[in-house]
């Protein structure tokens, strides 16, 4: 068909109307087929900046439209009349007539118009065009991949804005329940900063990259508050550590009464002088050294080493038992188990332990090597991990072990990983 392109007398030739005529006109036709210009058409409609008659005409359009006409250098032609055009799409005439006008001021279209204004397509006998008047897509075909890059650019823009939406409701809950569950340290301002990001004037990007620095400030907060502590109570267990080691002397009248009295004696001053840092608790390396035997017992024999006081007390810094409930949500749910005081936590144990295949003697070490409030704390921020991405532990034995290990070396930043969790 030749490359002729025809406006009529009767048309108000714009920029864009002469813009599309001189695609139209072009000998550098890409061979793009028909599906792949309207899916690119379609969805750049939208940055284009189409109407909804627009988009309904140009559907209709890209339908009349033979895909034959698409191979090669053909230039594709429907020939319509505005008349039945607008029947299609339940306008008038004048409104048909502008949404045309629009699709060719953006060049997807170019007028081929015939002298007398009708519209037809005339083909040889192999169905190949000859002569066609009408409305040309030529100059979406030359247009084809900068349609497709505004396409894809502005996916790329509602999947950016789609996942800041999503940053702010997580990273705003995150900072309210940081606050909310930490009790020791006054949080209260960063409520206000993330309320003043919240109210601006800006779009939904920028409070989102706003939220995440004020979530690194929370953050940098509190573990500043968390090493303070834990330099507070290191300088508290070594201010105490010769009052443990003492042994009382104790001058009787009676050889028989010293020893019955020392032996009673010594018992309760045990008693007294247990570390505060167990709380309630005894822990399974006691009980079995108590028993006199255990593998485990050399942690805590050794007078005054508190070796597994001091990995369960830098462990446990910034963790509280709120923290632990509101992290561990999925084991919750799933295990119908209560996390609202540390003996829950602790009688939650055995099931946790089974929930993610751990023998009761890995459990027991761990007890005997960091306290039995750690070793439970780890394991039930283990038991969550493993229900809500299950493909990513694929040993949660192995991975509970492995964290014990880091306990002890003083490695493991379980106070940052609940408050991952909490935040998701």
């Amino acid at each position: 068909m030749p490359a002729v392109s025809n406006v009529s007398s009767f048309r108000k030739v714009t920029p864009g109307i002469l813009a599309s005529q001189r695609l139209a006109m072009s000998n550098d036709i890409p061979d793009i087929g028909k599906s792949e210009v309207a899916i690119a058409l379609k969805r750049a409609a939208q940055p284009i900046g189409l109407t909804s008659t627009a988009y309904h005409v140009l559907d209709i359009l890209l339908g009349l439209s033979k895909p034959d006409d698409w191979k090669g250098d053909n230039r594709p032609v429907v020939a319509i009349s505005n008349e039945k055009l607008a029947s299609y799409v339940g306008k008038s005439e004048r409104t048909v007539i502008r949404a045309i006008k629009q699709l060719v001021e953006a060049r997807i279209l170019a007028y081929r118009d015939s002298s007398t204004g009708r519209r037809w397509v005339h083909r040889n006998d192999s169905g190949d065009i000859t002569f066609a008047y009408g409305l040309d897509f030529t100059p979406a075909r030359v247009r084809y991949r900068e349609i497709k890059r505004q396409a894809d650019e502005w996916q790329a823009h509602l999947n950016a804005v789609r996942e800041s939406k999503r940053t702010v409701m997580r990273v705003s809950r995150a900072i309210v329940d940081i606050v909310d569950a930490t009790k020791d340290v006054d949080l209260t301002d960063f409520l206000d900063q993330m309320a003043s990001i919240l109210d601006a004037e800006t779009d939904v990007q920028a409070k989102a990259q706003a939220l995440l620095d004020l979530y690194d400030l929370v953050m940098e907060a509190l573990n500043e508050a968390s090493n303070t502590q834990s330099t507070a109570h290191k300088n508290e267990e070594s201010s105490c550590e010769d009052d443990i080691n003492v042994t009382p002397i104790f001058n009787t009248n009676s050889p028989d009464s010293c020893s019955n009295n020392r032996t009673s004696a010594q018992a309760d001053e045990i008693k007294n002088k247990t570390n505060v840092a167990y709380g309630a608790e005894i822990a399974p390396e006691r009980e079995q050294a108590e028993r006199g035997g255990g593998s485990n017992k050399g942690y805590t024999l050794q007078k005054g080493s508190g070796k597994a006081d001091f990995v369960r007390s830098e462990t446990l810094d910034a963790v509280s038992i709120s923290l632990l409930e509101s992290a561990c949500t999925s084991i919750q749910g799933d295990f119908g188990l209560s996390l609202k005081s540390w003996p829950d936590l602790i009688a939650a144990t055995d099931v946790l332990r089974i929930g993610i295949g751990l023998s009761e003697k890995g459990f027991t070490e761990a007890c005997g090597r960091l306290g039995r409030h750690v070793a439970a704390a780890i394991l039930a921020m283990v038991a969550e991990k493993a229900l809500r991405d299950p493909e990513k532990i694929s040993s949660p034995g192995g991975y509970f072990r492995a964290c014990c290990e880091r306990a002890t070396e003083g490695k493991l930043a379980l106070a940052k990983s609940l408050f991952g969790l909490a935040a998701r």
